[in-house]
């Protein structure tokens, strides 16, 4: 047996308590879902779409069990972000007491990367639900090298861009080895000038 990891058969339509594990993974009539839970959120999300006989569907569900991060919070990103477009930016959000705050680590960054010099033990790390970094006059997708970094996290990945133009925001969330593409309203009060990309 998987210490971290839970595999179920989806017998009813409601889930029972969530167990220990890290994630549980549920074949359902509708297909394989995933689902876990941390302080901030709440959330199952389907991984394959199938038919399986003699099982019962499932619906996946996306519970914020905090504030949204406030408006005024990405305006301040978004003009750090603008002060150097030519050089990436990190920063790591968390919620205290339903009060969200913003911490920016020390890092190295360039106009393709940037890495916090900050062990990942210190505790505005450990603490934070939310990575962002900027792509600067860049699109703000995630790249490989993304991809590469967020891996086996449990938290939400948000990347900045065109700050030259329209800033734009794109938001997924990573389950450990899963990615998921997520509406950044989601997540956060948007100011208006900012565009969503998913």
């Amino acid at each position: 047996m998987n210490p971290f990891i839970g595999y179920h058969l989806a017998t009813s339509n409601n889930f029972p308590p969530y167990s220990q594990k890290l994630q549980e993974y549920w074949l359902a009539a509708n297909g394989l879902f995933l689902r876990s839970h941390r302080r901030e959120l709440e959330i199952c999300l389907q991984i394959a779409q199938t038919q399986v006989a003699g099982l019962q569907p499932l619906e996946p569900y996306f519970r914020l069990k905090v504030p949204k991060v406030p408006s005024q919070a990405i305006a301040e990103i978004i003009n750090a972000a603008s002060i150097n477009p030519q050089q990436e930016i990190l920063f790591y959000l968390g919620v205290t007491n339903n009060q969200w705050w913003c911490h920016t680590p020390l890092q190295t960054a360039s106009s393709t990367h940037v890495l916090s010099l900050e062990s990942a033990l210190d505790k505005s790390y450990t603490d934070s639900f939310v990575e962002m970094h900027s792509h600067g006059t860049l699109a703000a997708y995630p790249s490989s090298a993304d991809n590469q970094e967020e891996k086996g996290k449990f938290r939400v990945f948000a990347i900045i861009g065109t700050l030259n133009t329209i800033p734009t925001i794109y938001t997924r969330i990573g389950i450990y080895n899963h990615f998921f593409d997520i509406n950044p309203n989601q997540i956060f009060e948007l100011p208006p000038q900012v565009k969503c990309l998913n």
